[in-house]
């Protein structure tokens, strides 16, 4: 494989009656390295923000949460407490009611302005077992604290949500549910004001606009459960890809009764549509390095026709056919190796300067304040292979072209 290598080594290096070659193999080692530095740069941004996407629903949301099929509630809070947390993989639960709602504030002049809202009724003390909640707070970690205080019910709006409301610390909203049995024909609802303590801002507007917190007693006696009773138990779990593996564990624990979802299932649609995104933006910037895998079989083209004369010299000297298609193969790895290199490097910087200086984003458009990145040397190393690949497989047609002249006619011709 020596002899192959270093014909190609010579082949590439343009002659001085002719620049073609060494410019264009210039030419196609820059577009393999522009396409290549693109989509490392792009992949490493798409999985930062699904990585932050990820985080933001797995701190604001359980793990794994665990509900029960009998109308009546928990039978045994406790001890299915026990069972959840006696997993292996069970870092912490913690009883929630969750309950849609309608949040109402008072505007002035009798006017009122109603959202719908998911009131999460939440055990101040417990909920840091399986949800940093503390750090979306505002002003301030110890508004949590002050849902439990005796007086009057108090509660944690959503940022945006407490905006389109005009609601403000120590304003009184109103909200309202329904009660009793749920029959169309005659429905009942109950309300019941509560004082506005603070705020929490996820960056997420799903979440901002329709989530608010109240103390988990209030909450029990507001939608009529016991004093022992929850809709559902908040499972945190130690590593949350196999939040699903868990979930399945919990309910043959549990028993037919009960039922455990993760946030992967709970989200399937959209982190797959993140995924589907990944993919079509991998192909689409994969075309610059196809365009440069064209470029390469001009070139190689080029050079057999340049060459002609030379490979019917060792042709008729005899070199084999298998050494003169290697020579050919040699080359359009040999460029698209050294554009592979030059264009991970580029990609590697452009990701290191993201990373360090970052760019600034909109925080009331997106959910995170800078462009995310996360390097996957998966991905990463993928890309490096399809292209060498993609630059060996554009020398097969020249390179057979090569290996298939007759040496005989091209020194009689030439």
């Amino acid at each position: 494989m020596e002899f192959p290598a270093y014909i190609a080594r010579r082949y590439l290096r343009s002659r001085r009656h002719s620049r073609f070659l060494g410019r264009g193999s210039v030419t196609a080692i820059v577009g393999i390295a522009i396409g290549v530095a693109v989509l490392n740069v792009t992949l490493a941004i798409m999985n930062g923000f699904h990585s932050e996407m990820r985080r933001t629903f797995v701190e604001n949301m359980p793990m794994v949460s665990v509900v029960t099929s009998d109308p009546a509630g928990f039978s045994d809070l406790d001890g299915i407490m026990t069972s959840v947390r006696a997993d292996e993989e069970v870092t912490g639960a913690t009883p929630v009611i969750r309950q849609e709602a309608i949040v109402s504030a008072e505007l002035g002049l009798g006017r009122m302005r109603h959202r719908g809202v998911v009131v999460w009724g939440v055990d101040p003390a417990g909920i840091d077992r399986v949800q940093p909640l503390r750090e979306y707070l505002l002003p301030d970690a110890s508004v949590l604290d002050e849902l439990g205080r005796a007086g009057a019910p108090r509660v944690i709006l959503g940022a945006d949500l407490a905006n389109s409301l005009y609601a403000a610390r120590g304003d009184t909203v109103v909200i309202t549910a329904p009660s009793g049995d749920l029959d169309p024909a005659d429905l009942e609802a109950e309300s019941r004001r509560f004082v506005v303590t603070g705020f929490f801002e996820t960056g997420m507007y799903e979440f901002d606009s329709r989530f608010v917190y109240v103390d988990l007693g209030p909450a029990r006696d507001f939608f009529g459960y016991g004093s022992g009773g929850a809709s559902l138990v908040a499972v945190k779990v130690d590593d949350l890809m196999r939040a699903d593996r868990v979930a399945d564990r919990l309910e043959d624990t549990l028993g037919r009764e009960f039922y455990a979802t993760d946030w992967m299932a709970l989200n399937a649609n959209l982190f797959q549509w993140i995924k589907l995104e990944k993919i079509i933006m991998a192909l689409l910037l994969g075309m610059i390095i196809l365009i440069a895998g064209f470029n390469i079989i001009g070139i190689l083209t080029m050079m057999v026709g340049e060459r002609r004369r030379e490979i019917g010299i060792l042709l008729a000297m005899g070199t084999s056919r298998s050494r003169i298609m290697g020579i050919f193969l040699f080359s359009g790895m040999w460029l698209g190796a050294v554009g592979v290199a030059v264009g991970s490097l580029v990609g590697l910087a452009g990701i290191w300067a993201l990373s360090t200086f970052g760019i600034e984003l909109p925080g009331d458009v997106y959910f995170v304040e800078t462009v995310p990145v996360l390097l996957q040397w998966t991905d990463f190393g993928l890309v490096a292979v399809v292209s060498v690949l993609m630059a060996l497989v554009a020398g097969l047609w020249p390179s057979w072209e090569a290996s298939n002249l007759r040496p005989m006619d091209i020194i009689r011709y030439t």
